[in-house]
């Protein structure tokens, strides 16, 4: 999926229906965590995650690892490694990591909140310029990737009153055949008749601070809609909401009545101008090309606040009534 920018907020947000919204301080994003888990799936060793090879379930097993070791339990199936094959490959089983996050109570079902990024990327390919041949998917979508598993860091340290759904998704790039598989599932229908809302994390984050943002999936309107659009509006940022479109994996979702949110970026860029952020664009957006790839240099202003802007959303959605 396209690459996208990122949003922030500094805290826990408090929002009366209805009132406005007033931060709660609380620890912030792990930078470092977040790179780390993207620089591991995006690593050479992984071969771009292509689809039905070894890499591609190392991938999801690394996964399962991470949410089990922040206290993560399976949703259906008893495992959070989830199986299922497509009609192409009817032989070949591709595994859907899904966990659920305890609320305070200590509860893993009833009404929850979703939060969702694509774990496989393109594989092998035609080589670039360079020689290049393993799309490594870096931005797309290693570190949405770890954008989700540092929010759900933040839950099991904070958790709500609704449990928080963690759902890594495969073969997005094939037609979002993963989450596709996982909604026609009849084992999963109570779930999704009782999740208040899903947020997609697809593409990364660029250089700066998005102050334009467009909430596919917020139209019609649904309580996320709004909660999101008060957070930005709280940083000085503006929202435009769109209806939900086949272009991530929780569209499936919402054909099935779940509220969904897709964050996509605009084009202004707090303290930078057109021309910079165009500079930007071109040096690190390496859309489903090679040189998607770790780069040392890469700013992370944007994915500090992407990732802020996310635990926001999920932290006040799990705890409203």
């Amino acid at each position: 999926m396209r690459f996208a920018v990122s949003v922030v907020v500094l805290g826990v947000i408090s929002c009366a229906p209805g009132g406005p919204v007033t931060p709660r301080p609380v620890a912030g994003p792990d930078l470092g965590q977040i790179i780390r888990d993207a620089r591991a799936l995006a690593d050479d060793s992984m071969r771009g995650r292509g689809p039905f090879t070894p890499e591609n379930e190392k991938a999801a097993r690394y996964l399962a690892d991470r949410l089990a070791a922040l206290g993560a339990k399976p949703v259906v199936g008893g495992t959070m490694l989830v199986p299922f094959a497509v009609d192409s490959r009817p032989g070949v089983t591709v595994y859907n990591v899904v966990g659920v996050l305890p609320s305070k109570s200590g509860a893993t079902t009833g009404r929850t909140v979703g939060i969702t990024a694509h774990l496989d990327h393109l594989g092998v390919g035609a080589p670039d310029s360079t020689g290049d041949t393993i799309y490594n998917g870096f931005l797309d979508d290693a570190i949405g990737v770890g954008m989700s598993l540092d929010v759900a860091r933040r839950y099991a340290a904070a958790p709500g009153e609704h449990p928080l759904i963690v759902m890594f998704f495969n073969l997005e790039e094939q037609g979002l055949l993963g989450s596709k598989a996982l909604v026609a599932r009849p084992d999963f229908a109570d779930v999704i008749a009782k999740m208040d809302l899903l947020v997609g994390v697809d593409a990364g984050s660029p250089a700066g601070e998005a102050l334009d943002w467009q909430l596919m999936g917020g139209l019609p309107e649904h309580r996320g809609t709004r909660l999101a659009d008060s957070i930005a509006a709280a940083r000085g940022w503006a929202t435009v909401s769109a209806p939900p479109r086949a272009i991530s994996d929780v569209f499936p979702f919402s054909q099935k009545g779940v509220p969904i949110l897709f964050p996509i970026p605009g084009q202004r860029w707090r303290n930078y101008t057109a021309m910079e952020r165009n500079q930007l664009m071109r040096r690190f957006d390496h859309y489903h090309s090679p040189g998607d790839e770790y780069d040392p240099a890469f700013p992370l202003v944007g994915t500090q606040h992407f990732a802020d802007w996310l635990w926001a959303i999920v932290s006040e959605a799990s705890r409203r009534p």
